[in-house]
């Protein structure tokens, strides 16, 4: 087959100019506003930020509420260029045609050659192989601004911090926080709080924790959000997994999910999980298994955390506990949703502290004995975390006590926490004390006293 190469370069920059102008026309869409720092780093700093996140977390949309940020600050949308890798119109797009896109721009915009105020947004840039080589050459040669977003099916932070060398800022995108579910909503609930005001927060915190925070599904019907919500996890098997590591067992790939999502906020054992799936007559390996964690962990699905121990040993002999990145994928995988309000809960105060903290555990006490959620201060100093619905009930409110109680014996530490739907005192026994605080002393970092 003959190729014309001039010709080649002449299309690709037309569809190129065409997508430029067709931004320019466009009104930016309005998102919710997010919770996101976007960093504008100064001239001798040269990082790309990169925005990395489970499919359909938001991405594309933190970087409208930016834009429209820019805009708002006084700058002209000229300044802006947005591509869209995944734009049917780009489909052939190779590296070695991504100059094209910084040749076509400034031939558009020739005032703006070598000004600093400029940004570059690249979404799911990562649908190009080899675009690092390009990225890398910009900051080595030009002065705009450049954020990216990108599946974490091919954009793994490990990966990209060797391939573009450390020359990047990596954020990462939540599903909404309650805020955020509150500003996608229009309700506008600010403290202090009336007593009509709390009853409100508490119906909606408790509809937050079914619902979950993904954008798209938040007013949707209870079924058409289930089945899309499971169809996010399918792209996640198939897309993230399957055709990435060219899995041919997808069967137990999708089980092994399955099994996560059901069994939210509780210890996985792998040897007890594969004796499962060997007994249902699935075949697969104890080391795969542990690959499908790890992968699942990769596509910001399914987290673990670890015993909190100073022994490695004793860590990597004890299961982890798991949690999937959102509470709307337990409802979407329960046979009961209202059985599981003690999974979603402990999910949700999970993924607040992912949100601010790099490393979560769980603890055992001596007698074994389970404290939910260990997390260390700046000084490194553990806090510890009950998770309960509720604690009216005395059985209940004395075994989180005493958990925690002797917790705090062992790793000398003063005070806890347990984080209940709507309960809030103060216990103190023994020079101890223990805070009960509502979840939304918790999640709602802004207004809260509580600080963890």
């Amino acid at each position: 087959m003959l190729k014309f190469p001039y010709y080649e370069e002449v299309f690709m920059k037309e569809i190129i100019r065409q997508l430029i102008i067709d931004f320019n026309a466009m009104d930016i869409p309005r998102p919710t506003p997010r919770s996101y720092d976007m960093p504008t780093l100064p001239p001798n700093v040269r990082k790309a930020i990169i925005y990395i996140g489970m499919r359909r977390s938001g991405k594309t949309w933190v970087l409208y509420d930016f834009m429209h940020r820019l805009i708002n600050g006084g700058l002209a949308k000229k300044h802006i260029l947005y591509l869209d890798f995944t734009d049917d119109r780009l489909e052939g797009i190779t590296a070695k045609d991504l100059q094209y896109i910084v040749d076509t721009y400034f031939e558009i915009n020739p005032d703006l050659i070598n000004k600093e105020r400029v940004y570059f947004f690249f979404d799911e840039i990562q649908e190009i192989e080899g675009f690092e080589r390009f990225i890398r050459r910009l900051l080595d040669k030009e002065k705009m601004h450049i954020y990216i977003t990108g599946s974490s099916a091919k954009m793994l932070s490990k990966e990209i911090s060797t391939l573009l060398r450390g020359r990047t800022i990596e954020q990462k995108v939540f599903p909404f926080s309650f805020t955020e579910y509150l500003l996608n909503k229009n309700i506008d609930l600010m403290p202090p709080y009336t007593s009509t005001d709390k009853y409100k927060l508490h119906k909606l915190i408790n509809e937050y924790i079914h619902i979950g925070g993904f954008p798209e599904v938040s007013h949707m019907e209870e079924m058409q959000r289930i089945e899309m919500l499971q169809g996010y996890i399918n792209s996640v098997v198939y897309r993230d997994i399957v055709d990435r590591y060219e899995i041919k067992n997808i069967h137990a790939v999708k089980a092994t999910i399955h099994h996560c999502m059901k069994n939210a906020a509780t210890k996985l054992s792998v040897n007890k999980l594969y004796d499962r799936f060997k007994s249902q007559g699935m075949s697969l390996s104890k080391d795969a298994l542990y690959q499908y964690l790890e992968y699942f962990e990769d596509s910001f699905c399914v987290f673990s955390i670890p015993l909190f121990t100073p022994s490695v040993n004793k860590q990597q002999n004890n299961p982890k506990k798991i949690y999937p990145i959102d509470t709307g994928l337990i409802t979407a995988y329960s046979f009961s949703s209202d059985m599981d309000m003690a999974a979603k809960l402990e999910t949700l105060v999970f993924v607040t502290l992912y949100r601010r903290h790099t490393n979560i555990f769980y603890y055992l006490t001596n007698n074994r004995l389970e404290v939910d959620f260990v997390t260390l201060d700046i000084k490194g100093k553990p806090i510890l975390l009950q998770v309960c619905v509720n604690i009216n009930n005395i059985q209940t409110e004395e075994r989180e006590i005493k958990a925690l109680l002797q917790a705090m014996d062992e790793l000398d530490v003063s005070s806890g926490y347990i984080v209940t739907i709507d309960t809030k005192r103060v216990i103190e026994i023994d020079s101890k004390v223990i805070n009960v605080i509502p979840i939304l002393e918790l999640i709602d970092n802004d207004s809260s006293t509580v600080k963890i």
